[in-house]
């Protein structure tokens, strides 16, 4: 944690040994690491800048200073449009914003419903960001609520977010990394449809933006990751569950490690799946309408068992594997069905697989794709291979019932 903040303090210092930073002195700009974007009564934009406080930083480093100061200050103006609304800050903000070092972005519920395409534009647009930020869509709550809860161990909220994000992504595979060329490319695609991964305040938002939130073991209010956000080209249509997310990461081939929970013997035994990949393999066979076949293979590792079986045993060994890849099967069905019947909205770009592989075809059905959509059929074949149980073989409950 110290090494963060050093390194943090150390680029946030070293334009003043260097004698400038671009055109803008470090003394007149205040560090922007979270934007939040919202929607007033008024149907103006309403922006949240999470602000670096330097002095806290500082203070954490050399370990000076007594008592707790947060180490950021939130920032909200209204405006017509966004850059307006970021240009009123300076009325409250002792400094000018500078946004070159945002890490999240998180685009309100309100606003990702109504449309989205101002604010892309608006984040592309400015010449002052850079695009290695994430963007995340919030859920049942406000943008500005999300950038106001303090963090614990992490105390640099959008840090928090950012590292939750790719570690999530990375090994529970329910969550998206999404940047804003990879949006861009997906809004302005006719045979994809845009994700953003879902975050969500559990608890009391008011507590959360008390210091008392990070003073104490169990916080009233904690940010976490709850799905992903589906959307129809500029509106979000609606939301995947946890596990609908793990399909469609399954079927874009974005599933570095999770987790599959059977029961073998009436009790539960845990598997790791690593080295996933994906194929779709379109079908075009005498129709205008494609079908297709999804293919996932990988590799897995018996983690935990908690029940009587033998795993020296072919015969539970081929239970399990058939059983994990079952599983998963259902997981994708889930998200496809969610995608289809419920959204209308082609997540899983099957689209641009119709447009690589028969651009002719894709030519005369991308205007009526998403009437299409629903009524493809898509079968799913999964094959995950079982390569290790573990230091042990049996499970230690066999010994102590054979006693």
């Amino acid at each position: 944690m110290k090494k963060i903040r050093f390194i943090i303090l150390i680029a946030f210092l070293l334009p003043t040994l260097t004698g400038c930073w671009g055109s803008n002195e470090v003394n007149d700009i205040a560090i922007g690491v979270a934007l939040g974007i919202d929607k007033t009564e008024d149907d103006e934009y309403k922006v949240t800048v999470q602000v670096l406080n330097p002095s806290e930083v500082a203070s954490s480093v050399t370990g000076g200073g007594s008592g707790y100061t947060t180490p950021v200050t939130s920032y909200t103006a209204s405006g017509e449009i966004m850059f307006e609304a970021i240009r009123k800050l300076t009325q409250q903000a002792p400094r000018k914003i500078y946004l070159a070092h945002l890490r999240m972005i998180v685009i309100g519920e309100e606003v990702a419903k109504d449309d989205i395409y101002n604010t892309i534009d608006f984040l592309s647009r400015d010449h002052s960001m850079r695009t290695d930020f994430y963007l995340v869509v919030s859920k049942d709550s406000k943008a500005q609520e999300i950038l106001e809860v303090l963090t614990s161990i992490e105390k640099i909220p959008a840090s928090k977010l950012f590292d939750s994000l790719e570690a999530s992504h990375d090994a529970w595979a329910a969550t998206g990394k999404v940047k804003i060329n990879e949006i861009m490319d997906d809004i302005v695609s006719e045979g994809t449809q845009p994700i953003l991964t879902a975050v969500k305040i559990f608890g009391d938002p008011k507590a959360g933006a008390s210091a008392e939130n990070v003073q104490t073991i169990a916080p009233k209010a904690r940010l976490a990751f709850d799905g992903m956000a589906a959307f129809r080209k500029n509106k979000l249509v609606g939301w995947l569950s946890e596990d609908e997310s793990k399909g469609l990461n399954y079927v874009k081939g974005k599933v570095k490690n999770t987790i599959v929970v059977i029961d073998i013997n009436n009790g539960p035994v845990g598997v790791e799946i690593f080295d996933t990949k994906a194929e779709i393999i379109p079908r075009f066979q005498g129709s205008d309408t494609p079908s297709f076949e999804v293919k996932i293979s990988g590799e897995a590792n018996v983690a935990e068992v908690n029940t009587t079986i033998d795993l020296m045993s072919k015969d539970v060994f081929s239970e399990i594997e058939e059983k994990v890849n079952n599983a998963i099967e259902d997981t994708i069905k889930k998200a496809l069905n969610k995608s289809q019947n419920e959204y209308e909205s082609d997540i899983f770009g099957f689209g641009d697989q119709i447009h690589k592989n028969n651009p002719k075809l894709w030519k005369e059905i991308k205007k009526n794709w998403t009437e299409m959509y629903p009524d493809i059929q898509v079968d799913v074949n999964v094959d995950v291979n079982i390569r290790r149980v573990g230091t042990i073989t049996n499970p230690f409950k066999n010994e102590l019932l054979e006693e």
